[in-house]
């Protein structure tokens, strides 16, 4: 199916993308609330949040994970017409959250995940209708998506470690997600050598582990060509 084809939905594709824009409003606003309880009263309630011990870095990575599912359910709700790729792109930032958030918070999550899992599920499915748009969105943004994929791994892996390589990991993590998302603002060179400072200390600091060296090679590798493309085709015009 075409761009052209996919900017002529039914009122009932549209009222799905609604729906699932109204389920993560709910669940991100949830989620957010969820984060500032285990922020502020975690240790008195450990378990609701998960047994966890670092209940303020997890608050925080909580409140991260809750905002980029918001922020994406409001895109939704302000664009439930979008096309294929930038929904695609929507259902991730509103998948990844969802799923990472049951690690970091417990039974405060159990909702709020569920609602942005399922309003995820609902834009998903509904992309089965535009697959050559989201084929030609993977294939040409593919560097990008697994980059993506690398930084939530990189939160989830931080949100799991203790001391100040978890916090340096979510950070890490937050900021290769952040990267991509104003990749088209800043040059080329600076983006590359936030990338690198926000991939190594996590992997520095757990040198003796197979997996986070590992993934910070791939993260730099990977995401100097996910942030490249866009910023030359910019400067180019």
């Amino acid at each position: 199916m075409s761009a052209m084809a996919t900017e002529h939905r039914t009122p009932t594709r549209l009222a799905v993308q609604r729906v699932a824009a109204l389920l993560g409003l709910v669940g991100g606003t949830l989620g957010l609330l969820a984060g500032l309880v285990e922020l502020t009263a975690g240790p008195s309630i450990r378990s609701w949040v998960g047994n966890k011990q670092d209940t303020t870095r997890l608050g925080l990575a909580t409140l991260l994970l809750a905002a980029i599912a918001l922020a994406a359910a409001i895109v939704l709700a302000r664009h439930p017409d979008a096309l294929a790729p930038r929904r695609l792109g929507l259902a991730v930032c509103l998948a990844l959250p969802g799923l990472i958030g049951f690690t970091t918070v417990g039974r405060l999550w159990y909702l709020p995940g569920t609602l942005l899992v399922t309003a995820a599920v609902l834009v998903a499915a509904d992309l089965r209708r535009d697959i050559r748009d989201v084929a030609a969105a993977v294939d040409r943004e593919w560097t990008t998506i697994l980059t993506v994929a690398l930084a939530s791994l990189y939160i989830f892996l931080g949100a799991t470690a203790l001391g100040l390589a978890g916090t340096l990991g979510m950070l890490g993590g937050a900021c290769v997600l952040a990267l991509i998302a104003v990749r088209h603002t800043i040059p080329a060179p600076l983006a590359i050598g936030l990338l690198v400072l926000a991939a190594l200390p996590f992997a520095a600091l757990t040198w003796w582990s197979v997996a986070t060296p590992l993934i910070a090679l791939l993260l730099i590798g990977f995401g100097q060509f996910a942030i490249r493309p866009r910023l030359d085709k910019r400067i180019r015009s």
